[in-house]
């Protein structure tokens, strides 16, 4: 056995949705040191996850790679709610909707099995190259010490397979041999999205409030051969008789059935038994709940059977150095699809936050917002799951019953509703909005705007890319009129006095492209109306080699009709008096103020940032 020590300055635990995710944005900080290891030798085959809702998509664009997803997964664009007719006693169609408000996001949900999801991430991940998956490597213990900047220690054991010939103790050889390698990592700060059998979670000793039912369900993916009209669709299917089913289209012609198993027939017990012929257990009940329709099936791609089981942790992080993630923080029902895509928000919410610390762009206790944030969202995660799971098992539960919880949840299913409270992250709301359609601490929704160089449209989201930077979105309102050139350029003024803004435009601590803060300028009217040469270097910054950046003044231009001049009105903000929105990296809005209060936008930066970076 070879016993070796190390350090970085991330580590991260478990190479799931979360644990990809975490590494997704810690290759964006070239200034830290990360490591992600995973006990199992591959990425998860297929079943598992397979919704991947709005609000995931966006963070999946945001990084660049969410093309592939939408080419191989399913979209989901209507539900239907099927039950038994009380007069005719037929099972039939109660209810066609949308799966999703068209204006929640210009992306709607895509299904696609979680091995794909990951393939994605590992990808990206691999394209950076800058933080390398560990395989067949697993954390045994963990634990803090009294280093001072490496406080937590994780003793990992990997098994390393040698293609070599080895001299056996009977004097045989061999073509492989396997060693046991223990590896002492001392880190600056832990993720750890080990999955909810967390080691982690029980070595620190994190409560874990559990809540059980005596449910069990059964979940399998097949390609159906059937008469089932809506079998591309997602369906929830009640019959009075059998109980109730759930179905989700997948790729590759598969479908996904999620079924309630009472135990009470021959039947249900067998599916229960987990043998080899659970499969056709499974399909025979399920046909049972669509009948008159027929089901069969010649190609079963995956099954589980799982109890139901809540459970959440009374902390998301120790010390302030290890966090929990994902399923090590919270489990629940896959009733509304959200197990994967929680755990990709959680990640992508935290290691932003890490990074910058470990850049030394901001101070340390923004890492405290993690579970101010995120843990809210858990719990309120576990109400809605416990209000769908009760009625799609409640005997003679109404189908509009589980309509009206998905509808009244819609804008939380997606992702894109979820709203910080205030923290040194977020600004309280101004009581007299200039920006009456932004909510300070959700997410920053995207409208297409014009790049005022080249007039081509783009969604303004797609300008704030997942690179680590803060952005400043400076809407100057219509510069057709000689006040609102004044007020921009008293602005830009203002704005380079201040010492703190000043030196963090400049600053360069994530790698030779990206700024810690960068500014970008909307305004109103034609792009004709103002030069590009004319407007304040601020947006328009020069490099002796690559000349000037075009990429940060934008229009919201009338000229080709609404699809490129909604910003101001999607927004509510009024052309005549513009304001500024500060975002964070990952696209919530921090902040909301008039064009004029550079001082209060200095003042609420100086709460977070480190005084390292400006410049004397």
């Amino acid at each position: 056995m070879a016993l070796r020590t190390s350090k970085t300055d991330l580590l991260i635990i478990g190479a799931g949705p979360a644990g990809l995710m975490a590494a997704c944005w810690a290759s964006q900080f070239v200034g830290m040191s990360t490591r992600i290891i995973d006990q199992k030798a591959e990425r998860t085959a297929t079943g598992h996850a397979d919704g991947i809702h709005s609000r995931t998509l966006e963070i999946f664009d945001s990084f660049g790679i969410v093309d592939p997803v939408m080419r191989r997964g399913v979209h989901e664009v209507e539900m239907s709610y099927w039950g038994v007719n009380p007069k005719s006693k037929e099972l039939e169609c109660e209810q066609r909707v949308r799966s999703q408000p068209a204006d929640l996001s210009r992306f709607g949900q895509v299904l696609l099995n979680q091995g794909e999801v990951e393939q994605v991430m590992i990808d990206y991940i691999e394209e950076k190259g800058r933080v390398a998956i560990e395989r067949n490597k697993s954390a045994e213990k963990i634990y803090f010490t009294d280093h001072p900047t490496h406080p937590v220690a994780v003793e990992t054991k990997s098994v390393r397979t040698d293609r070599m010939v080895n001299v056996l103790q009977d004097g045989t050889s061999g073509e492989h041999g396997h060693a046991e390698v223990t590896e002492v990592i001392q880190a600056q700060y832990v993720v750890a999205c080990d999955g909810a059998r967390s080691l982690a979670r029980e070595q620190l000793d994190v409560p874990l409030e559990t809540k059980s039912t005596d449910s069990t369900w059964a979940v399998i993916d097949i390609v159906p051969i059937t008469d089932f009209p809506d079998i591309r669709q997602s369906c929830a299917i009640h019959s009075d008789k059998h109980g109730s089913i759930m179905t989700a289209p997948r790729e590759n012609r598969l479908v996904r059935f999620y079924l309630q198993l009472t135990g009470d027939s021959d039947l249900e017990r067998k599916a229960q038994e987990q043998t080899e012929e659970s499969p056709d257990a499974i399909v025979q009940l399920v046909q049972m709940i669509m009948e008159p329709y027929t089901l069969t099936y010649e190609y079963c791609d995956w099954w589980s059977i799982y109890p139901i089981k809540q459970a959440l942790v009374t902390k998301y992080q120790i010390n302030n150095r290890v966090f929990l993630a994902g399923d090590a923080a919270h489990t629940h029902s896959p009733k509304a699809g959200q197990g994967m895509n929680v755990s990709i928000q959680d990640t992508y919410n935290l290691v932003w936050k890490i990074g910058s610390v470990v850049t030394g762009v901001a101070e340390p206790h923004i890492l405290e917002t993690y579970e101010g944030e995120r843990h809210p969202v858990a719990e309120q995660l576990m109400k809605m799951d416990a209000k769908l799971v009760k009625a799609y098992e409640q005997k003679g539960a109404s189908i509009s019953q589980i309509s009206r919880i998905r509808d009244g949840h819609a804008g939380f299913m997606s992702g894109v509703e979820v709203t910080y409270l205030p923290s040194p992250l977020i600004a309280s709301q101004h009581s007299e909005p200039c920006a009456k359609g932004i909510t300070v601490g959700m997410r920053l929704k995207s409208v297409p705007v014009m790049n005022h160089a080249d007039g081509s449209i783009v969604q303004l989201t797609s300008v704030l890319s997942s690179n680590g930077a803060w952005r400043l979105l400076v809407f100057a309102g219509d510069l057709g009129q000689s006040k609102q050139v004044a007020r921009l350029r008293a602005f830009s003024q203002r704005f380079d006095k201040q010492p703190l803004l000043s030196s963090s435009k400049r600053t360069i601590p994530l790698n030779e492209w990206h700024m810690v803060l960068e500014v970008i300028l909307i305004h109103a009217g034609a792009r004709t109306s103002v030069k590009f040469i004319d407007l304040p270097e601020l947006f328009r910054p020069f490099d002796e080699k690559l000349g000037w950046d075009y990429e940060k003044i934008f229009a919201d231009d009338q000229s080709y009709g609404h699809a490129s001049a909604c910003a101001y009105h999607e927004y509510g903000i009024r052309e005549g008096e513009g304001c500024i929105i500060l975002v964070r990296p990952d696209q919530h809005v921090a902040m909301v103020a008039d064009i004029e209060d550079v001082e209060s936008l200095e003042s609420y930066i100086s709460q977070w940032h480190t005084a390292r970076h400006i410049d004397n």
